[in-house]
């Protein structure tokens, strides 16, 4: 396909994003990869069809298609509006962003044909489509309760809170996979330190959702454990290994497909000429989120 497709941010997953987008060009899914970032010497070394030291400036000289911005989150909401004043589709990593407020004037006031995908990975890891198959789904019963487990040996980015950069993928999760909204639950617990967080939902309906995630642990940790009333599954992100345990017995299945950023990909670049608004997760959940950060941590983001 001959897209042009515009990154803004190269920091440490910025990076990951230009080399899935690469990886992309090279199989004839794009056809031209431009990056922009305010710190030139980032540009130098890096391997793409142009580069640019503003966003105004590749809008400017560019025909983009979509454009992806990887950029600290209190500038995301700024950049996102850059790109809807030229009507691009968005790809915008999580936080969306850093207050309340802004999240929903940005979300209520979208185009009618606006294309945004917010960067929920864990959303298109093929251990949570593999999860949410039939067989799964049938031998598990009943969702009773979703509890992620996110440790990492890496120190806390500048400015990141364990909540909204760590346990937001969890908070996504939970809800998504259980039906339900995050405002509606009952918070019974809740710790929040610098570098970790564990919180305890409980839903009217009597399900539940516990998370705990942590930086600077001393070891890599990335689990995610359902309880249904049938039986119970863990699946190790990593490995994408799923451990499903029923009355007749514990089998193992094992995931598998394109990284979940890769599959992140390949769902807005099936979106970008669409006619139509679509917005990922949901207005509603991004909503809904962004309300429940506001009201449980003034420090956390969409």
């Amino acid at each position: 396909m001959d897209l042009t497709i515009g990154l803004v941010g190269c920091g440490r997953w910025g990076i990951n994003h230009l080399r899935t987008l690469m990886s992309l060009r090279s199989i004839g899914r794009l056809g031209r990869v431009v990056v922009c970032d305010i710190d030139s010497t980032k540009l130098d070394a890096l391997e793409a069809d142009a580069t640019y030291p503003s966003l105004t400036q590749m809008l400017e000289d560019e025909q983009l298609d979509g454009l992806a911005i990887v950029t600290p989150p209190d500038t995301h909401v700024a950049l996102a509006r850059q790109g809807l004043a030229h009507n691009l589709p968005l790809l915008v990593e999580k936080p969306l962003a850093l207050d309340h407020e802004s999240a929903v004037d940005f979300l209520t006031s979208l185009p009618n044909e606006s294309v945004l995908v917010v960067g929920y990975i864990l959303r298109h890891h093929h251990g949570i489509k593999r999860l949410l198959a039939t067989d799964v789904q049938g031998a598990l019963g009943d969702l009773l309760s979703v509890r992620y487990d996110r440790q990492t040996v890496r120190a806390r980015p500048p400015d990141a809170r364990p909540i909204s950069t760590l346990g937001v993928h969890a908070l996504d999760l939970i809800a998504w996979l259980m039906g339900q909204t995050l405002t509606s639950g009952e918070v019974v617990t809740k710790r929040e330190t610098d570098d970790d967080a564990a919180v305890r939902l409980v839903f009217p309906s009597g399900q539940e959702g516990v998370f705990d995630v942590a930086w600077s642990a001393p070891e890599e940790r990335r689990f995610l454990h359902l309880e249904g009333a049938l039986g119970r599954a863990i699946l190790d992100f990593g490995s994408g290994l799923i451990s499903l345990e029923t009355g007749q017995g514990t089998k193992t299945i094992q995931s598998a497909g394109h990284e979940a950023l890769v599959e992140e990909w390949h769902h807005f670049l099936d979106h970008i000429t669409t006619t139509t608004q679509h917005v990922f997760p949901s207005v509603e959940r991004l909503l809904d989120q962004s309300e429940w950060l506001n009201a449980h941590s003034a420090k956390d983001s969409v």
